[in-house]
């Protein structure tokens, strides 16, 4: 094993996401910190051998784990548009001269748009650690170019660079993921020579790299301390733009039909089950598959309902190969479509630019934290959708409505069993919002769940609050609905007085 501490000794990384200039990247990613090592090495009066060496050690393992502060724990600065002078005439001139000394002033030179996206994050220490052994001289040398790195990404971003036999947990881990990090590869040292070589240190250049998917670790990774639903796992974001977020809570279905619309339209045909839900004769599966969610900002005193982006959930226990094809239609949709935006079409001929994103995220209704933060109280963001009716909940004699009320929380405490979860100690149902920004069940279109035979079933939709004996950890997403975003549960941020909870709610019947 060896492993690498990078400090960012102002506490700030600022770095440009490679595929959109004002976007940030973090964690810094691999092939960043090699192609640091290769400038330190290549710097030098003269290039020690056995430092090449080791670079060419290092090129040849795989992907490395990484600890570094995830979602919550990074604050993000706002990229704005900053113009700043050209630092080589040659770039604006094309002609390998300047007109007049004046134009090597800064007054004198071409302005151009620049962004300096940044993160800062809780622990200003990011580790890497590769598992394979160097020998001692690979190790020394690795040791020394370290001890020579000043900054990756961008001039401000200073850090410090040191071996560490003292790991700590990884937070990231290689593997089918919805975070592409860029990472060194064979060749890459012969590969950023050649690439200098074209553009001498001035002209525009890109870095080359291979890309591979990192996750969080594996559920058992995080110990027996909290349960977690079988349909639970990574997000795969896109948010809304600025311009977008008028949609209230209540297009969840329809927003979430559209997302999982485009990506069906650019995966394999037929879909795999993972991704479709259905075997080939057209039933359902039995197995946990993508689930297409709205996120809405919901859960503290300004929210407002509004849904701030979209997201496919992918399953911990989705099949390896199901969750390939599901990122291949990602990746396939994102390349279709104008650099940055993925293309979605609502009824109406309405589109929408979402833009795919990467965590750290700075609106709290992306973060997966948000969603899946370990509690054993959680309440509806989204209103569930039961799997049989309970009967009329606003109507009727007395006993028969507390005999409807009971019968709907049966529907959610057999729901949470049914994704895996212990039975809730406590739930509670109304028809009205259990926390701020969420919107009535009664406000909702009806939501009508097809069968085989081409009809389809109307489901009840319920506010809910369960309790457990013990954390879960989620995304929490309850009930009939819970592939197209309906029954999406938030973590609770203080006690609920359940008890309290169960006055019904004073909506008309839906």
């Amino acid at each position: 094993m060896i492993a690498v501490e990078v400090t960012l000794l102002t506490g700030r990384y600022v770095a440009t996401a490679h595929h959109d200039r004002r976007e940030h990247e973090w964690p810094p990613h691999p092939a960043r910190l090699f192609s640091a090592l290769v400038a330190t090495w290549a710097d030098a009066d003269e290039p020690d051998p056995a430092q090449r060496a080791a670079l060419e050690w290092l090129e040849r393992q795989d992907p490395p784990e990484i600890a570094a502060s995830q979602d919550g724990n990074v604050a993000v600065r706002r990229a704005v548009s900053v113009f700043v002078p050209v630092n080589d005439a040659r770039l604006r001139t094309g002609k390998g001269a300047v007109k007049s000394a004046l134009e090597l002033l800064p007054d004198g030179r071409i302005k151009q748009e620049r962004h300096f996206p940044s993160v800062t994050p809780a622990d200003p220490r990011v580790v890497y650690r590769w598992d394979a052994a160097p020998d001692a001289s690979t190790r020394a040398a690795l040791g020394g170019l370290l001890a020579g790195v000043t900054r990756i990404g961008h001039s401000s971003s200073l850090v410090s660079c040191r071996l560490v036999d003292d790991v700590p947990e990884p937070t990231l881990r290689p593997g089918v993921g919805p975070l592409v990090l860029r990472c060194a590869q064979r060749g890459q040292l012969a590969a950023l020579e050649a690439a200098h070589r074209r553009h001498e240190g001035v002209r525009p250049r890109a870095l080359p790299f291979v890309g591979v998917r990192y996750a969080e670790p594996a559920e058992a990774d995080h110990g027996p301390s909290s349960a977690r639903p079988d349909n639970a796992g990574e997000l795969v974001v896109f948010e809304m733009p600025v311009d977008q977020r008028r949609f209230l809570a209540i297009r969840t279905v329809e927003l979430a039909e559209a997302l999982r619309g485009a990506v069906f339209r650019h995966a394999d045909d037929p879909p795999p089950e993972g991704l479709s839900g259905h075997l080939p004769d057209g039933s359902p599966s039995r197995h946990p598959h993508v689930a297409f969610l709205a996120l809405p900002n919901v859960g503290h005193d300004y929210a407002d309902g509004r849904i701030m982006g979209l997201a496919a959930m992918m399953p911990v226990a989705l099949d390896s190969g199901d969750a390939h094809a599901a990122y291949r239609a990602i990746g396939t949709w994102e390349h279709a479509e104008p650099v940055g935006r993925c293309r979605l079409t609502l009824g109406g001929g309405q589109v929408i630019d979402l833009q795919r994103r990467q965590p750290p995220f700075e609106l709290s209704s992306l973060r997966a934290g948000t969603w899946s933060r370990p509690s054993s109280e959680w309440i509806s963001a989204m209103p569930v959708a039961l799997p049989k009716n309970p009967g009329r909940l606003a109507s009727g004699s007395p006993a028969a409505r507390a005999k409807a009320w009971a019968a709907a929380e049966e529907q959610v405490r057999r729901s949470c069993i049914h994704v895996g979860l212990p039975e809730p100690a406590a739930v509670a149902v109304s028809l009205d919002p259990l926390i701020p920004g969420a919107q009535p069940a009664a406000h909702y279109p009806a939501f009508v769940q097809g069968t085989r035979r081409g009809d389809g079933v109307r489901r009840r939709l319920v506010h809910a609050a369960v309790r457990f004996d013990h954390a879960v950890r989620g995304p929490l997403v309850l009930g009939s609905g819970r592939f197209l975003g309906l029954g999406l549960m938030r973590p609770a941020t203080q006690r609920l007085p359940l008890a309290e909870r169960s006055s019904r709610g004073s909506s008309d019947e839906h």
